[in-house]
């Protein structure tokens, strides 16, 4: 999915949806600003059923792209 996919669904959506994430064992947390970043990936580097299909390359995962702002 790439960003106009994700805004596209969005739309679809009140304004005022609460937006979650899973939460770190069992039921969601509200999604804040702090947990969004941008990384680089390297594109279907999963080989094995229990690898996900994408993996992080060498980029702090803190790291955020200069100008990203909420």
């Amino acid at each position: 999915m790439n960003v106009a996919e994700l805004i596209r669904i969005l739309q679809t959506h009140p304004q005022d949806l609460r937006v979650v994430v899973d939460g770190y064992e069992d039921g969601y947390d509200d999604l804040s600003p702090e947990q969004l970043r941008m990384v680089k990936i390297g594109l279907n580097t999963g080989d094995r059923e229990y690898v996900d299909k994408h993996g992080d390359m060498d980029y702090p995962p803190e790291a955020r792209l200069v100008g990203f702002e909420i």
